[in-house]
């Protein structure tokens, strides 16, 4: 199924409800051209179950009920062996910063991709990609459907593909390990233990080398702080299988990110009264992709012709979206759990096995054909957790 939106009414800084629904449509065949001015199209993936009337809504799209949300939901449903579900349908202004136009980023190349890409596949120095900004001068973000990948750049002398790519999506808040100070002060001799090894409390400034940590401060977070030290302290016992660090979004919680990644004996556990543990390992080891790709074509604007044989007639320009394969050979997709260091090819609602487990996902678009520019309208990934530490 489709849906078509009047873009006039949708107001793309995110405004609840968002865009009005014109109708809604079947899942179109390769090579249908549909007439699309004044309007965008979601495509809702194949076999995800959604019913569109009047009640439906667009913002916000965290909203469960949200078509976005309810589309992403529904792919969890159709695929239960997955835990989690992360997209972009690039609806709204915030939506343009999720995107990475950074230089000196480490793209897929001959040299860290599997299978390996073709040597004629040059990675650019900068993601070659036509999208609104999302920040500056002037308006900011993007109408849905402006997001373009560039063909390659056939007029250099070194041609280099086109592509999209995602800032970091970190996997840890999906799978957490933490601890978290409730209270202060800590007991002198109440315990963490991390990989078998005690943390300890103490009345005081802590000691480098002792595992031990300052529960006596006045807060939350400055012993979550302590203990972020004492954890990363490379005197102690710990930093050779976990490093920790505060967590942003809540005070006095310590993150607890397994070294290596992949590393299974990261247990926690507390009988603390101001101390909540969650043992988790974080990360993922699979990820399985669906994303959706056009091309547009837009006629000529051919006004009143004074003679000839178009004499009297006002041809307006339409533009139309032509259906294409979403496998085709011009259009590489790769995923990475490690920021790019190695990238791993996904294809299209296939199991993609990473070769390795890691919380730092990126996903690059790659564009090789020669001279048309696609249009990528969203992404969804699935991905599984890992089993619990042991």
């Amino acid at each position: 199924m489709r849906i078509l939106t009047d873009i006039a009414s949708h107001d793309s800084s995110g405004t609840a409800p968002g865009g009005r629904i014109v109708r809604t449509d079947s899942t179109p065949r390769q090579g249908d051209l549909t007439s699309v001015n004044g309007q965008f199209v979601f495509s809702v993936p194949e076999g995800v179950p959604l019913e569109v009337d009047s009640n439906s809504f667009w913002f916000p799209q965290s909203d469960p009920n949200s078509i976005p949300s309810s589309v992403a939901s529904g792919f969890l449903v159709r695929y239960p062996s997955y835990d989690h579900v992360l997209f972009n349908f690039y609806l709204e202004n915030s939506d343009v910063d999720s995107l990475d136009m950074s230089s000196g980023l480490s793209l897929p190349s001959v040299s860290n991709t599997s299978p390996v890409l073709p040597t004629s596949d040059v990675a650019p120095s900068i993601p070659r990609c036509q999208i609104g900004r999302s920040v500056g001068p002037g308006s900011v973000g993007m109408v849905p459907d402006g997001l373009s990948i560039l063909p390659r750049s056939s007029k250099r002398t070194n041609p280099v593909y086109g592509c999209v790519v995602t800032k970091v999506i970190d996997l840890w808040y999906y799978n957490p390990c933490y601890v978290e100070v409730d209270a202060s002060p800590i007991l002198p001799g109440d315990t963490v233990v991390l990989g078998g090894i005690s943390l300890t409390s103490v009345a005081g400034p802590r000691t480098p080398g002792s595992d031990d940590f300052d529960g006596s401060l006045g807060t939350p977070a400055l012993i979550a702080a302590n203990m972020v030290a004492a954890i990363n302290d490379p005197t102690n016992s710990f930093s050779a299988f976990v490093v920790a660090q505060l967590d942003p979004t809540v005070v006095g919680r310590v993150q607890l990110r397994p070294v290596p990644a992949s590393h299974t004996g990261l247990t926690v556990s507390s009988a603390s009264p101001s101390l909540t543990v969650v043992e988790s390992h974080p990360g993922t080891d699979e990820v399985m992709l669906w994303w959706n790709v056009s091309v547009s074509l837009v006629s000529e604007d051919q006004g009143f012709a004074e003679q000839g044989p178009n004499a009297g007639e006002n041809n307006p320009a339409v533009k139309s979206r032509f259906e294409i394969d979403q496998e085709l050979s011009a259009l590489l997709v790769y995923a990475s759990l490690n920021d790019g260091v190695s990238w791993v090819r996904s294809n299209y609602l296939e199991p993609t096995l990473m070769g390795g487990v890691g919380t730092e996902l990126r996903l690059c678009f790659v564009n090789r054909s020669g001279s048309t520019k696609l249009n990528l309208h969203g992404f969804c990934v699935l991905f599984p957790d890992l089993p619990s530490p042991v």
